[in-house]
Formats: structure tokens, sequence, C-alpha cells
């Protein structure tokens, strides 16, 4: 859902005073392609957002494509990217100057941000929320993924939300609310969608993986880019979705 980020180009990380944070590219096609599609499931009740601006923007501009401009939006510092060297930095190791850039641009994030959350015809709002602690491996972050999901989820019990994040934000959602198997492939701003009704028992599922909900079955639409889950509980083959976009 999230278009290509500024350092997908060939521009130097240096050239940024927080190359960790780079905006999107002015190239929005897969942006909009996944708006008309989304315009196909039930309307966006509320977003949540990643921290970083190519999430905000992500967010901004797709609702701007699907013509909403009553949907509130908030920004979550649990959703962030993996805060580890190689995903930030591109780098084995942070080096003094990098961590001081990351402390300052998380100390000063509010009034930073202010200019980027007032995009929105309802200002974004910075919910209370942790910064994920530096160096962060992958295991915490998936921790970190996980119980912010579920607090989102239980939040908003029969809502339909959009989450804007990261891409190991997808795989952390289908194993924390206890889908059975693993997501392999996500294509590159794709997105998937989901429902939540009262909870009822499932074979196979984690227990209390995800409390007070369970996910519909539901038939693919070959139209909207997507993936699918497998899981096997009861011999059968399930297709799961959950409300998560990938930047």
């Amino acid at each position: 859902m999230r278009g290509r980020p500024w350092t997908s180009l060939t521009v130097p990380l240096t050239q940024a005073r927080f190359p960790f944070d780079t905006p999107l590219t002015t190239v929005e096609e897969e942006i909009h392609e996944s708006a008309a599609r989304l315009k196909s499931i039930p309307p966006i009740d509320v977003v949540y957002t990643s921290p970083f601006q190519r999430c905000i923007e992500t967010a901004e501009r797709l609702l701007r494509s699907l013509g909403r401009t009553d949907v509130p939006v908030f920004v979550h510092k649990g959703l962030s990217e993996v805060h580890n060297p190689r995903l930030l930095f591109r780098a084995r190791a942070a080096t003094l100057s990098q961590t001081a850039r990351l402390w300052l641009w998380r100390a000063s994030y509010q009034r930073r941000s202010r200019q980027l959350r007032e995009r929105f015809p309802i200002k974004a709002r910075v919910v209370e929320s942790a910064w994920p602690q530096v160096p962060e491996s992958e295991l915490r972050a998936s921790l970190r993924f996980h119980d912010t999901i579920l607090d989102l989820a239980a939040r908003h019990p029969g809502q339909q939300v959009l989450v804007v994040s990261h891409g190991r934000a997808v795989q952390v959602a289908h194993e924390a609310l206890g889908v059975i198997g693993r997501a392999l492939q996500v294509s590159y701003a794709g997105f998937v969608a989901c429902r939540a009704r009262p909870v009822q028992e499932r074979m196979g599922a984690r227990e209390g993986a995800a409390e007070g909900l369970r996910w519909e079955d539901y038939e693919p639409d070959p139209l909207t880019p997507s993936f699918g889950v497998e899981s096997s509980y009861k011999g059968g083959t399930d297709f799961e979705r959950v409300s998560v976009n990938i930047a």
C-alpha cells in the first residue's frame, strides 16, 4: 500500500539529515491502484500509521485517493520499523553520529511531524505509545508488533481498521492473530483486509492469540493485490486476511 520510498532511488542516504525517515518518491501509481481496489471492501473507520514519514504520506495520499475526509488518523510508535542498524542505517552497527540522529529525531518528533500530520482533513494525532528500544532484535520487534496489533484490534471491535506499517508487521499480524502458517511473500504496495466477530474457539489456533476475536473465511478476490495464508486445521484449507499494509 505504501509507495516506493525515497531510499529506493540512487540518492546516497548520507545526504539526508535523518536518512532512516525519508519521504516517498513522486511516483504513486501503486497507491492509486491500491486505493481503487480498497473501494471494494467495507469503508475504513480509522487509520493507524507508523511514525515514519513514508507511512504517514502513504496514509494521507491513500485517503485522498479514496475521497475520505472523515476518517480519524493516529500515529502509533509501536508500528515503527524494526529498530536495528541493518534496516535503519544499512550498516552492521550504528555509529555514534547515527545513534545521536535517531535520538534527536525521536525526541523532537511531536514538533517535527506537526506539518506532516496537518495534511489530513482531521489532523493526525500521535497516540500515547512507546518507541522501540535501541538496538532492537527482530524477535523483540515481533513481540512489539504482536502487542500493538492486538491492542488496536481490541480498541476497535467490529470496525474496519487500516494499518500502515512495515513489512515485518505483515508476518507478525498473521502470527499474532493465531493464523496457522506463515506469510512467505507479500507483493510491494499490497494490502490485505480483515473482519472481526465475537470469539469462537478454533482448532489449531494458538491458545489466547486472538482472545475475543475470530477471523472469517473469505473467497479471495483475484483483482485485489493481497496474499493468503493457508492453514490446515480440521484438515481443510483456510484463507484469512488481516488489515496490515506494508511499508
